[in-house]
């Protein structure tokens, strides 16, 4: 049971992934925008990342928080990230991730383990980070917040979400794009939950919400189109008599399989 328990610990973690970019320049007056506004807008950045042909980013994750009881968070995690149509390969931090036609597989260093399963989807444009929560923004979540868009400059466009009432799960939301490539630049979320307080401690007041703020940027885009080879589940894994075995790069790492065995040939008579 601890092992099924780690194991989708891990597979969670490893379906997370997001981008952005710095904004200094100045920003024009908003305006307000609905929500299919705001779906034809994600629509066209969507339209670019599940047509191109093979494209390489680097993304850094900024996790603060401010100063509460005199502990606050700011955490940082960079990665890079590959697509090329069914085939991706990324790294956040240690971890390795690589998908084929056949197979997912997730590398996580520091533990040593390894997850191999189906892959997650057709199309690796469709794993962009925080996709599913874009749209839930703009779809379900919509009527809980003043939305507004806004440009910075002449090709820089935001997309903001504020809470207008308790429904909404952030207090902020942002999606930052370049309008011309129809790339995504930041993606920012702020949030409020209630302290940890201390049980042997008398508060004279209660102390307010911590405010938390997650900035997932992406920069550096490029054109990397890798040989075949670099996508090949064989430089993770093999399979010997339907157990799946590290290759010897991860020979002491343990595996966690959930994608059946390839049929194996009978034995000679």
């Amino acid at each position: 049971m601890n092992n099924i328990l780690k194991y989708n610990e891990y597979k969670i973690a490893g379906m997370a992934m997001l981008f952005t970019c710095i904004i200094t320049s100045q920003q024009i007056k908003a305006q307000n925008m609905s929500a299919a506004d705001v779906t034809q807008a994600m629509q066209s950045i969507y339209r670019n990342y599940d047509s191109i042909a093979y494209l390489s980013f680097d993304v850094k994750f900024n996790y603060t928080s401010d100063t509460l009881l005199g502990d606050y968070a700011n955490e940082q995690l960079d990665g890079s990230y590959t697509m090329a149509g069914k085939k991706a390969k990324y790294r956040l931090g240690d971890i390795d991730f690589m998908q084929n036609e056949s197979f997912f597989i997730a590398v996580y260093n520091k533990d040593k383990l390894m997850l191999v399963d189906e892959p997650k989807t057709n199309n690796t444009g469709n794993q962009l980070p925080m996709r599913q929560m874009m749209d839930s923004m703009a779809q379900s979540y919509a009527s809980h917040y003043f939305i507004t868009g806004s440009s910075i400059g002449t090709d820089t466009n935001v997309i903001s979400f504020d809470r207008a009432d308790s429904a909404a799960q952030f207090d902020k939301f942002s999606i930052t794009y370049d309008n011309r490539s129809k790339t995504l630049c930041q993606i920012a979320y702020e949030y409020s939950e209630p302290p940890q307080l201390d049980s042997t401690v008398n508060y004279v007041m209660a102390p307010p919400d911590r405010k938390r703020r997650l900035t997932i940027q992406y920069s550096n885009y490029r054109f990397d189109n890798y040989e075949d080879s670099v996508y090949d589940e064989n430089n993770y894994i093999y399979f010997e008599r339907g157990i799946c075995k590290p290759v010897t790069k991860y020979d002491n790492y343990k595996i966690y399989n959930s994608k059946p065995a390839p049929e194996l040939n009978p034995d000679p008579e």
